[in-house]
């Protein structure tokens, strides 16, 4: 490229690092519509190597990323304009830094002699999400020296290695003085230099890494345990899936496996605990000396228990990200596993017994669940969960929302070796359908998305990015008229003041939101139309919502009754 001329600068800048982003790997950007952001976004719409979404709205664009990174582990690019663009960033942001999710945040800004002079759409975006970020870089104004140009090329390294390794999410701001176009000839010429560089194959720029080898006082301390736990919390890296596996042969241990964990289906998985652990007798037969831990924090409240009331048992901790987490404060030593781990082969202590006992447990809870999962009109939370979670193939991916619908996949459903997400990095309930569009686009494959109603109107402007997805997709909308998951607290107690303040029951017609988006819809009211309308539409091409008006009162009924199981129930 020649004739750089301050016209062509902006673009030339950009264009030079989106061409370092994509020689590192870098293939995804999801670009929000902005004037001073022109550079970035025609450096990117002028690379054909990058696969390009367009999201109108920040915050979904942000979630939308992050579900894309979520599916791979590879870093996506988000483009946006300065001011409040790049605050709308900020929980998708918090949410993949405390997940490990790789995203690169590309935010452009007022230069510095229009700062603080009261200039339009300008805010202090200088490390604007806090420490969050692993990587912050501030650009600078573009230069046309090669000094600069090649520091520049470092930045875009720097933040796709860092976004990786930690994992986590790196934030540059980019200070664009006028002019933001560049003249046509520039741009046209840059397009055909970008079209030979895609038609090389460029590597990530983390190279593969060995596995931990665990200490020998580590296994010194395992090798006398009988009655060993592998507890699985959401979001576990895929690559250290084998390693669990494995430990789990050597010790004879149950995994006990949480939506969004993603363990396979083995005869070391087990599932249903979140209804059968919370019978006091059976946590008192099922006394474990050895606990080890992995992914997230456990979302069920039945182990969560478990893990307090055996506080007392050694529990080790397994970290993939550079953080020391243990809501319970249970753990007596932690390790740093991001690679995977080797198993010894040393020979253990296993009790035979041990998995027998806690698939006898699963098995009595199991059919106890049949026993009061009748249908009924209108329908019930739980059965609707019992009934499309045994629909779901190992063909299809499953996105759950925070709030109930995690809680009750783990209480109703059948999720054991079924490849389900979850966003339990901060646990909110906003993004899940502009998360479900992200995976989708990556995944390429069918999806269901399980979401209440205040979650679903909280992310509504995720419709306009649903109307783009090709693979089939069912958003299965649990409508019981507000925010039900506060039924479970205290406050519901506080009838006066529950409904308007924390329940909020909410009106909106969900057929007509649809409908102005140009998106299917069906309304579902009586438990023998789930069947039949799942099977017609799960390799349907496209997006279609199921409301399934369920029943808040039922629902919670039916929910105590498995929370006070008892193996005997009739």
């Amino acid at each position: 490229m020649q004739d750089r001329d301050p016209q062509n600068l902006n673009f030339y800048w950009s264009t030079r690092f989106v061409r370092s982003l994509y020689r590192n790997g870098v293939q995804r950007v999801v670009i929000s519509p902005g004037s001073r952001s022109t550079p970035l976004t025609l450096a990117f719409a002028a690379h054909p190597g990058f696969d390009k979404t367009i999201a109108i709205d920040e915050r979904s664009a942000a979630f939308t990323a992050l579900g894309m990174s979520k599916a791979d582990h590879n870093p996506t690019c988000l483009v946006c304009t300065s001011g409040t663009a790049v605050a709308n960033y900020y929980p998708a942001v918090i949410e993949a830094a405390q997940s490990g999710i790789p995203l690169i945040v590309l935010s452009a800004d007022r230069p510095p002699y229009l700062r603080g002079i009261g200039a339009s759409q300008t805010i202090d975006q200088l490390k604007i999400f806090g420490d969050y970020p692993v990587f912050f870089h501030e650009v600078g104004e573009p230069r046309d020296d090669d000094q600069s140009l090649n520091r520049l090329e470092l930045a875009a390294l720097q933040a796709v290695r860092k976004s990786l390794k930690a994992p986590g999410v790196s934030h540059l701001n980019f200070p664009f003085p006028k002019p933001f176009e560049p003249d046509v000839d520039f741009l046209n010429t840059a397009e055909k230099d970008n079209e030979r560089q895609a038609k090389k194959n460029y590597a990530s720029p983390i190279t593969a890494q060995p596995k931990t080898k665990l200490t020998p006082d580590f296994w010194l301390n395992i090798s006398e345990a009988e009655q060993p736990v592998i507890i699985a919390g959401p979001e576990i890296p895929k690559k250290i899936i084998p390693s669990i596996l494995d430990l789990a042969k050597q010790l004879n241990a149950p995994i006990l496996a949480e939506p969004g964990c993603n363990i396979p289906s083995s005869k070391y998985t087990i599932t249903g605990f979140d209804g059968f652990l919370r019978n006091s007798e059976i946590t008192d037969a099922l006394y474990p000396d050895l606990i080890l831990r992995f992914g997230r924090d456990p979302v069920s409240k039945a182990l969560q228990n478990y893990l307090k009331n055996y506080a007392d048992v050694q529990q080790t901790r397994f970290h993939t990200l550079d953080t020391i987490n243990d809501e319970s404060l249970s753990a007596d030593s932690h390790f740093y596993v991001n690679h995977g781990f080797e198993v010894s082969d040393i020979e253990l202590n296993a009790n035979k017994a041990w998995i027998r006992d806690w698939r006898r447990h699963q098995k009595e809870y199991y059919a106890a669940k049949e026993r009061v999962m009748f249908p009924t009109s209108p329908l019930t939370d739980g059965y609707t969960f019992h009934i499309l979670s045994e629909l779901i193939d190992t063909k299809t991916f499953t996105m759950l929302s925070n709030s109930f619908p995690v809680r009750d996949m783990a209480l109703f459903g059948n999720y054991e070796g079924k490849e389900m997400y979850v966003n339990r990095g901060t646990a909110g309930i906003d993004g899940i359908m502009s998360t479900t569009f992200g995976l989708a686009e990556v995944l390429n494959k069918p999806g269901v998305c399980f979401i209440g109603d205040i979650a679903f109107l909280h992310d509504s402007n995720a419709l306009l990015l649903l109307q783009k997805v090709k693979t089939p997709l069912i958003i299965v909308l649990l409508n019981n008229g507000g925010g039900t998951i506060f039924k479970m607290l205290p406050i519901s107690n506080y009838k006066k003041r529950y409904s308007e303040y924390f329940e909020t029951p909410q009106q909106v017609s969900i057929a007509a939101l649809c409908r102005a988006h140009k998106i299917d819809h069906t309304l579902i009211s009586r438990p023998e139309q789930l069947i039949p309308s799942f099977e017609a539409y799960i390799e349907r091409p496209g997006v279609h919502i199921f409301e399934c008006m369920t029943d808040a009162e039922d629902s919670m009924e039916l929910r105590r009754q498995l929370w006070n199981y008892t193996p005997d129930s009739e």
